[in-house]
């Protein structure tokens, strides 16, 4: 059953309509298992009910890539995928999840019973979908280790709408989605710590500063 989309504005009412619309299944998934692969014939939304997961694919050297990650109430296309020859992409169970799963092609055919908040879903989708692409291309175009962690700390601070917050990623697999390296970050977030930008314990983040001038 689905319980939330971020983004919408719903009542709790709301969704009993939406379940019998889209009629989700519900799967649980322990830390580390694909969830899924990633395929144009794959009809599938993702919606996250509990726990974080990954979105990943393997570079030519056979590393691990992060391309995005997905908390609870968040979406994702399985069926939507730039095309190539050899590429994967996973969707991997970062913690212990459960993910509910609707058809792609029933989630975006409006029902005549349900259709307003039909559209209330699809709207947040393709809103939420939008900004988190935008916002980690504009972290990776950023020129400078220490550009791409504070803008990273700036899209987080504004999302949780306060100056502490928890990253949503352990330190090893910002670095990974941030495509900079583990030793040079650390060593980037002691920088900021000592010239009082940041506090940091650990996941722990302060942000002490106006990161925007900094």
């Amino acid at each position: 059953m689905i319980e939330q989309i971020n983004g919408a504005v719903l009542e709790k009412s709301d969704f009993i309509g939406l379940n019998e619309c889209f009629s989700p299944v519900e799967r649980e998934y322990k830390r580390g298992e694909i969830i899924t692969t990633y395929s144009a014939e794959n009809d599938t939304i993702c919606i996250i009910k509990e726990g974080t997961v990954y979105l990943t694919t393997d570079n030519a050297e056979n590393q691990r890539r992060i391309i995005s990650f997905y908390e609870s109430g968040d979406m994702t296309a399985t069926c939507l995928v730039p095309k190539s020859d050899n590429r994967i992409f996973y969707l991997t169970a970062k913690t212990n999840c459960r993910v509910d799963f609707v058809r792609y092609s029933k989630f975006t055919a409006c029902c005549e019973k349900h259709c307003d908040k039909h559209l209330k879903i699809i709207s947040a989708f393709v809103e939420s979908s939008h900004k988190k692409i935008l916002a980690h291309t504009d972290i990776l175009c950023q020129q400078t280790l220490r550009s791409k962690l504070l803008t990273f700390f700036e899209y987080i601070k504004k999302e949780k709408g306060k100056n502490t917050f928890t990253l949503p990623l352990p330190l090893s697999d910002l670095a990974d989605y941030l495509s900079v390296d583990r030793s040079a970050m650390m060593r980037e977030i002691k920088k900021l710590n000592e010239e009082k930008i940041i506090v940091s314990d650990k996941r722990k983040i302060t942000v002490t500063d106006d990161l925007s001038v900094s």
